[in-house]
């Protein structure tokens, strides 16, 4: 197979082609399996974005569900796999339990139907295993959408110009896990090189004051779960920063800097040398409208460095927060993946990268270093 590390960063080192036109193309015909907070991220972008995407159907487990999700989206649903199959889909996105996922995709692939897989596709190392053993990469990409997030989306083009020279390391205070773990292989571009993995398990207190459901109204102290690791691959290396509450507190914010021999990258700040005696700084910067006396609505339109463009927002003027704005591009990708054979995050990544997610659980529950095998996935 290719290089694996060219498969899901094939992106322009400058900025994303333009979206075609509405009208231009029928809209992706997509069933989604799951009803759960991150299976309406893909119902809510098909509400918005009609013209890309139909959410044609939604399997979910029990009947009361099956009402609630048809009350609230209006689309079909059901609680049957075998009449959901029968459907015809351009692909399917499971966004299910952990342990569900896997038999799914089986079910899904055996009918020869592509699938959209939230992460991470299978629980642990064994399910992983099985799971490859049993569909391989054939039609199967994941919905890792952190590396589609416009910020990193504008950084990753940055590192590929060329502009910070060779990259050689990164520290990751963005995400969880998997998350973690896949940004930090593709600034480093290690792809599926041995590792090495130090942690350790913090606590980090704290007064949690938001969540998923919105901000909450008393203070509440959390012991705040902190895990620090270094992953060493060969000469190049990555620091694996994060507590839980990043993803929402206000007073933990996310952190990103690559460091390469022409100039580093610090959350959004670039310098670099530009020749004997010129170093250069410049902020990447978001263009967004509806700001005073701009009137078009508020949205992303792009992420600039001087006056290169890095990142173009396909999906404007739809009002996309950026982390719909990513998964709305893996529902993008999946179409031409469908439609080409052009893979953009295949399951090998995915199992990768959530293989290592789980050495870093494991050395900072041991305290002991350890050393990832050679697996499936990377033949």
């Amino acid at each position: 197979m290719p290089q694996p590390t060219a498969q899901p960063t094939a992106q322009p080192a400058t900025a994303q082609p333009a979206a075609a036109q509405p009208g231009t193309a029928q809209p992706a015909v997509i069933g989604l399996i799951g009803a759960g907070w991150r299976a309406e991220y893909f119902l809510r972008i098909a509400r918005d974005l009609p013209e890309r995407f139909v959410v044609a159907r939604v399997l979910v487990r029990t009947e009361a569900s099956a009402t609630s999700v048809g009350q609230k989206w209006g689309v079909p649903t059901g609680t049957s796999l075998a009449d959901f199959v029968k459907n015809d889909f351009d692909y399917v996105v499971v966004s299910a339990p952990w342990d569900a996922v896997p038999e799914l995709i089986e079910a899904l692939v055996a009918a020869g139907i592509p699938v959209l897989s939230e992460t991470p596709p299978a629980p642990d190392v064994a399910a992983l295993r099985s799971l490859w053993g049993s569909v391989g990469g054939a039609g199967v990409q994941v919905a890792e959408q952190y590396h589609l997030q416009p910020h990193h989306a504008a950084r990753l083009a940055v590192v590929r110009s060329g502009l910070i020279g060779e990259v050689s390391s990164a520290r990751v205070s963005v995400a969880h896990g998997y998350h973690g773990v896949s940004l930090a292989r593709l600034y480093l571009d290690v792809g599926f090189e041995p590792v090495t993995v130090r942690a350790d398990g913090l606590t980090d207190p704290l007064l949690s004051s938001n969540g998923r459901v919105g901000w909450k109204e008393t203070l509440e102290p959390v012991p705040g779960r902190r895990t620090v690791a270094l992953l060493r691959f060969g000469a190049k290396s990555a620091v694996f920063d994060f507590t839980d509450e990043q993803y929402f507190s206000p007073v933990r914010s996310r952190h990103l800097s690559v460091r390469g021999d022409r100039g580093e990258i610090w959350d959004n700040t670039v310098s670099h040398l530009a020749g004997p005696g010129d170093p250069v700084t410049g902020e990447l910067q978001r263009d967004v409208t509806g700001v005073e006396s701009e009137l078009s609505g508020n949205y992303l339109r792009r992420v600039t460095l001087h006056t290169e463009v890095y990142f173009e927002n396909r999906f404007a003027p739809a009002r996309l927060n950026d982390d719909e704005i990513a998964v709305a591009e893996s529902m993008h990708r999946m179409s031409v993946f469908v439609a080409t054979g052009e893979p953009f995050y295949p399951l090998a990544e995915a199992s990768h990268d959530h293989y290592l997610g789980l050495l870093i659980d494991e050395a900072a529950v041991t305290g002991e270093t350890v050393r990832s095998e050679a697996m499936p996935w990377q033949a």
